[in-house]
Order: C-alpha cells, then structure tokens, then sequence
C-alpha cells in the first residue's frame, strides 16, 4: 500500500440484519447520474451501487472535490447483526495523477538536493519543488479527510452503529 495517498478503513457492527442495512442503505443511495451540482436538489446522501455482498458509493456533494472518496463496503454475518467493512480510497483516475504528481515532484527535488551537494550552494527558486510537494501532499490529505469524516458520520448514522478503525 502507498503510504503517501489518503486511504481510510472502519469497520461497523450493527445490531439489525444484512436485509435490513442493505434497505437502509438502498434508501440513502442513488444510482449513478451526470449531475449539475447546485442547481439540483437530491434527497439520497450517496450515489452509486448496493448489492447482497456490499456497496459502492460515493457521498454527493454539491461543490467539487476530486479528492472526495470512493466507497467501498462489505457485509459480514455477526452472531446477532452484521459486520460492515468499510474502505475508503480515492477515485483510481485521481490516484494515478496524484502518483505522477508526486513522483514528479519528488524527482525535482532530488534533483535539487543533487544540486545542492554537488554545487555547495542553492537558489531560492530550488525550494519551488519541495512547496509543489507540500502543497498538494496537504491539499490531498485534508480534501480527502473532511469528505472521509462526512462520509462516515452518515454511514454511521445509516448503520446505527460507531465506528471502529
């Protein structure tokens, strides 16, 4: 796993049946549809798939976020309920430009430490690469943990039951 990319697992354990959290979730999911943002009213909090074994959906907001995550749940029979794994990732088309992003960035700046150890000095423009890192690292991170927090406050909510990570 790639410890630089925000990923998220909680796992629920619910009192009520898989029948039960499948219809609960079924009343709070959408399917999937081009949506045009502010101008539309829904009244599910997700979009996407629910299916006997799991689900996956996504939270809908009204603003973008390309960082917001894509979730992914399966059920467990518990002894009285259901166990609900929960992984939270991100989008695998924004994962990939988030890789390149930061593998590039990470190649400039060794690069300029290359630069710095072989000349003895440095310029300010060379601490451009290390900004564009941390930028995008903490632009990520926190985008991808305020949805993630949503997210799982309202399937904990769906679910009855807290969290446990």
């Amino acid at each position: 796993m790639i410890i630089l990319l925000p990923y998220q697992r909680l796992v629920f354990e619910s009192q009520f049946s898989k029948e039960e959290i499948i219809r609960r979730l079924i009343a709070e999911v959408a399917s999937r549809r081009i949506s045009f943002g502010i101008f539309e009213n829904r009244r599910e909090k997700f979009e996407g798939e629910v299916s006997e074994n799991g689900f996956k959906i996504s939270r809908i907001i009204r603003y973008r976020n390309s960082f917001r995550p894509v979730i992914e749940g399966e059920f467990s029979p518990l002894v009285k309920g259901v166990r609900i794994d929960v992984r939270l990732r991100l989008h695998t088309m924004v994962m990939i430009f988030s890789l390149l992003w930061l593998g590039f960035g990470l190649v400039a700046a060794g690069a300029v430490i290359f630069q710095i150890i072989s000349t003895g000095g440095f310029a300010s423009g060379m601490f451009i690469p290390f900004g564009m890192l941390l930028f995008y690292f903490l632009l990520m991170t926190l985008a991808f943990g305020v949805e993630a927090n949503k997210a799982g406050k309202l399937l904990s909510e769906i679910f009855a039951a807290d969290a446990a990570s």
